[in-house]
């Protein structure tokens, strides 16, 4: 029953950090639609030439783009500056007897939250925002949800073995916008690469929820595959580092 007590208290606290940063409050309303708008713009300036492999619109196509880009980088940093802002608390307790797979459980529910609440914000936003009505919104939001799950994980993976803000958001970006390229399928690369890209899968969910209105389940099992592999990553470096006391 402590360990429960001690989880909840690590997720409150972990909540309310995020609460107290209006900017990050501000990025979390604002940025998945404007990347779904500059997406979508940007995109739609390229005629539609047969040049890129895609099944709808170039504009729907970067709208879908932008939409799970700014789900998995927001979702990313967040995890990111969990661990930076508890990577000092978090050893002490380790000092004081917990066990650093009770604490990243903590990380891991606080992240898992934040989650949610970015892909629920994306998904409003891609229903709104994209051409023509979205005949799929649990789709939207089931491929959005896991693109944030992974990333939040990769987040709390770089927070760990990276602990710097500004260096950390850059990986994490970059990491976002060159997987975005492999997952959009605008280019012909072999789907024996692009769907090792942990935002493949999510993408295509979200793609066919939005463009044939139904839910991509072959989909389903690599994506959660992905997933999986991240949880273990991340409890590995990050439960290292934390009993450690040194950087992974």
């Amino acid at each position: 029953m402590s360990g429960v007590r001690r989880t909840v208290a690590g997720i409150q606290a972990g909540t309310r950090s995020f609460i107290r940063e209006p900017f990050t409050v501000v990025l979390l309303v604002v940025l998945p639609a404007l990347s779904i708008q500059i997406y979508g713009v940007s995109m739609g300036q390229f005629p539609e030439v047969g040049f890129f492999q895609t099944t709808a619109s170039l504009k729907t196509t970067g709208q879908i783009t932008g939409a799970v880009f700014a789900t998995g980088a927001l979702a990313g940093v967040l995890g990111l500056f969990q661990m930076i802002s508890a990577r000092t608390a978090d050893r002490r307790l380790a000092m004081c007897g917990f066990h650093g797979i009770g604490l990243v459980g903590a990380r891991f529910a606080t992240v898992a939250a934040a989650s949610v609440v970015v892909s629920v914000v994306a998904t409003i936003s891609v229903t709104v925002l994209v051409d023509g009505s979205v005949e799929a919104p649990i789709g939207v939001f089931l491929g959005l949800v896991l693109a944030s799950g992974i990333y939040g994980l990769l987040g709390i993976v770089i927070g760990s073995v990276l602990p710097r803000e500004l260096e950390g958001s850059l990986l994490l970006v970059i990491l976002a916008d060159v997987d975005n390229i492999f997952a959009s399928g605008l280019f012909g690369i072999k789907e024996s690469i692009t769907r090792f890209a942990p935002l493949s899968h999510p993408h295509n969910i979200v793609t066919q929820a939005v463009v044939d209105g139904s839910l991509a389940t072959e989909h389903l099992a690599p994506a959660i595959g992905h997933l999986s592999l991240f949880v273990l990553l991340s409890i590995v470096v990050y439960t290292y580092q934390v009993e450690s006391g040194g950087d992974a």
